[in-house]
């Protein structure tokens, strides 16, 4: 399945659909004297603004760490086919990314103390996911957060936990395999700055460790590896209904996006089973940097409150990294649908497919997500 190639026009026409919206949220603040404290109303806020999609799921970082991988692996790519062909030159095509993901992802919060003025709720994640490049690598990698959240009122929380990973991949250009795992905190945060407008926070540091080991000419050459990986994401997200907009259908919503991304890994000079020192692709430092933005769509499903249809479609552009060779192709657009069923209030299952697309098709992605959130 691919998208049209698309053109600057394109790119400056999301953006025009997507300003203005954010010039509609009003800067109504929440009510000075806040009601109690109801945890069935802090979680429909939360739902309504964005914020809970926003705080539990890992789609984000996902693609993120799929371009990565994309760029370090065309990069090793190249170095290989210039090596056994004697050229200089490697046609960008032949490196070009062209992936299938699986993800399947629960997420669930437990209230575990509070009072009127405050809660405190046990987050856990489980999270699994299968990378498939055809030819080229194929990797999967399972993830489990638990943590703490705390909200101090109907329109924020907090939260810090322990993520751990564990991911392992099979190289097919060549004969290899990497295992790592990893372990480190994370910090969330969100804001209801207005009914109409909120704002997302999400921070981690992971520290990897494990091997890789790759066959050559015959002797298999085993490295350790060591390292570590810092993720920001900044995300404002506006959300608008038919009580704003009159001319929405009952029942659906109307949002807009604008979000920074930051990666950033930093590795441990290694020596291999050869005594050799190892040499990263991108040196001991690689960063990336992306902005984003969108508009977004919901409704009901035939008047059904309990089925939820949606879709989005994201604009980005790498702003700053230093893994843009051989594949320069920072532009792209990300186009998202999908299908919510809702039977219980904090209770929601989504199937959800996401189209990634760079602008001169360097760089491609199909996604396939389920998502179960139970809260109670």
């Amino acid at each position: 399945m691919h998208m049209p190639v698309f053109s600057s026009h394109t790119c400056q026409c999301l953006l025009a659909l997507t300003l203005p919206l954010f010039c509609i949220a009003e800067p109504v603040l929440a009510e000075d004297k806040p009601a109690p404290l109801d945890k069935m109303l802090w979680s429909r806020s939360m739902g309504q603004s964005g914020l809970r999609r926003f705080y539990s799921t890992d789609a984000d970082l996902g693609e993120v760490l799929n371009r990565q991988s994309s760029y370090l692996l065309a990069n090793r790519l190249e170095t290989s086919t210039k090596a056994s062909t004697k050229s200089n030159f490697v046609d960008p095509q032949v490196l070009a990314s062209s992936v299938e993901s699986y993800v399947g992802q629960f997420d669930s919060l437990l209230p575990v103390a509070g009072n009127q003025e405050h809660l405190w709720l046990l987050r856990t994640l489980v999270r699994t996911a299968q990378r498939l490049e055809i030819d080229k690598v194929q990797s999967r990698n399972n993830r489990y957060d638990l943590g703490m959240l705390y909200v101090p009122d109907q329109n924020s929380y907090f939260g810090l936990g322990l993520a751990m990973e564990n991911t392992s991949a099979t190289l097919r250009y060549t004969t290899g395999q990497t295992d790592v795992q990893a372990v480190g905190p994370r910090l969330d945060a969100g804001f209801r700055i207005t009914p109409l407008l909120a704002l997302g926070l999400r921070i981690e540091q992971l520290r990897f460790t494990g091997d890789n080991a790759v066959a050559a000419r015959g002797t298999s050459v085993t490295r350790p590896l060591d390292y570590q990986r810092n993720y920001i994401q900044v995300e404002s997200i506006l959300r608008l209904s038919p009580q704003q907009l009159h001319w929405l259908p009952a029942g659906s919503q109307l949002g807009a996006s604008a979000a920074v991304y930051l990666l950033d890994s930093r590795y441990q000079p290694e020596l291999n089973s050869l005594g050799q020192a190892v040499t990263e692709p991108f040196g001991n430092h690689e960063h990336l940097k992306i902005m984003r933005t969108g508009i977004f769509y919901s409704t009901t499903l035939a008047g059904n409150t309990k089925w939820n249809p949606y879709t989005e479609l994201l604009l980005d552009r790498e702003f700053d990294t230093n893994m843009s060779h051989p594949l320069d192709d920072r532009t792209g657009l990300i186009w998202k649908a999908g299908l919510a069923w809702l039977p219980a209030p904090g209770k929601r299952i989504s199937l959800e497919y996401q189209r990634s697309q760079s602008r001169h098709d360097l760089r491609e992605r199909d996604n396939f997500l389920v998502v179960a959130i139970f809260d109670f």
